[in-house]
């Protein structure tokens, strides 16, 4: 036995060339009472929220003081998962033999693309490796087939795969399924729609918030073409599970289904003032600053500093919710006078000549049809947060395929024109 080892635990050491036995009697004293005091604190959080999951409204619990500032220091470990299921209000969505009766159905095309992708979600946690014996991949592949069946206009999306992991790792398969039918029903609706139209509208609100908040930094972005979907795709699509450390990501959800959407504005804005210094001052360049900001080293992000960060941030519910409201209908109108531009745009244009005069009158069923073919001009789709291209005559695009096009850190726009294809 070497001397000064610990073989108790505790932190005391013994032997003649260890610590003195008065101070290491000292520190593990003061060792114990901290950890004495830790775990009454996680046993009294624990029965508030098994209180709250079980006796009261989950409407109710997110207008209380207490229990927002109970979630803003980490609900604890053992009952995490009950305590997500219960604020999505997941019980509202469950229909009992429902999933069951989904896994049982036969393979729909996009069932291959998520054989392809299951793979890569958490590939180095010991749940979703099949040599270690766990079960991850099979619960997720089953979870991501029974929701593409339960939400086709949906079907799937790459991102997802990363919400489903992290739910199993908190809770069973059923539990987990229902909770992400909740997350896309009463969080996340229309992300992972072929349009990502939500995303799409979220990401003009981040910028607008950005240049209210840092108006330095959002000009140094926007200077170099960084514009936000470019990088919160990867953080929202995945609620942060990308691009924080572990005990973050944990942190961020508990806040996420507390307060909403709210939450990853927060915390996308709180991540971009902690590395501000540094993408002002050492990324001149577009591509060091969508390098840096797509890979920020963790040790900048633990929970403390990202969610007090976060929670300094002064922005409410209400306010985010007006704000986005305020960007779809601005979308949705220039999506519909893109789409005039375009009926016009498509009818025959007819050059008079004497010729056609002639032709007319002899024959006035004739159409000219050789003029038609030439004027006549097919719109390329596009994202409706882009302005109409001045030339008319490109190839015809679906929309799913434009948006494919996008720049995608995630690589979700790639697999979302292959879903595309499947949706229609």
């Amino acid at each position: 036995m070497n001397q000064g080892q610990d073989l108790t635990g505790t932190g005391s050491a013994v032997g003649v060339n260890g610590p003195s036995g008065s101070n290491v009697s000292t520190q593990s004293d003061t060792e114990r009472r901290k950890a004495s005091k830790r775990q009454k604190y996680n046993r009294e959080n624990e029965l508030k929220w098994i209180h709250a999951a079980t006796r009261l409204q989950a409407d109710n619990v997110k207008k209380s003081t207490k229990y927002k500032k109970l979630v803003r220091k980490g609900v604890p470990t053992s009952v995490r998962g009950r305590v997500w299921l219960f604020l999505a209000k997941a019980d509202l969505y469950r229909k009992p033999g429902r999933f069951e009766e989904l896994c049982k159905r036969g393979p729909l095309p996009i069932h291959e693309v998520i054989e392809r992708d299951i793979h890569r979600c958490y590939p180095d946690h010991v749940h979703f490796r099949d040599a270690m014996g766990g079960t991850g991949q099979q619960d997720l592949h089953a979870i991501l087939k029974a929701y593409a069946h339960y939400k086709p206009s949906v079907g799937y999306c790459q991102g997802m795969g990363r919400l489903v992991g992290m739910m199993l790792m908190q809770m069973p398969v059923e539990d987990a399924f229902w909770l992400l039918v909740a997350t896309i029903e009463g969080y996340m609706q229309d992300y992972y729609t072929p349009s990502l139209r939500q995303l799409r509208i979220d990401a003009q609100v981040f910028e607008r918030l950005l240049r209210d908040q840092d108006p330095p930094l959002a000009e140094h972005l926007e200077k170099n073409d960084v514009i936000p979907l470019m990088y919160m795709t990867q953080w929202f699509m995945t609620l942060y599970t990308m691009s924080l450390p572990w005990a973050s990501v944990l942190r961020v959800w508990d806040v996420f289904y507390f307060d909403g959407v709210k939450a990853l504005f927060r915390v996308g804005l709180a991540v971009l003032q902690l590395c501000r210094d540094h993408l002002l001052n050492k990324c001149p360049t577009s591509s060091e600053l969508l390098a840096y900001v797509l890979h920020i080293p963790l040790d900048i992000l633990a929970p403390k500093p990202l969610l007090e960060a976060a929670l300094q941030i002064k922005l409410r519910k209400q306010s985010v919710q007006k704000l986005i409201a305020v960007t779809a209908e601005s979308m949705d109108a220039a999506a519909a006078a893109t789409g005039d531009a375009s009926k016009n745009a498509r009818k025959p244009v007819h050059t008079t000549t004497s010729n056609d005069n002639n032709k007319n009158n002899a024959d006035p069923n004739t159409t000219n049809t050789d003029t038609q073919r030439t004027t006549r001009t097919t719109p390329l789709s596009r994202p409706v947060s882009q302005p109409p291209s001045s030339t008319t005559t490109s190839a015809p695009a679906s929309s799913a395929s434009s948006i494919s096009s996008s720049f995608s850190p995630l690589g979700v726009f790639k697999t979302r024109r292959r879903a595309g294809t499947i949706h229609k």
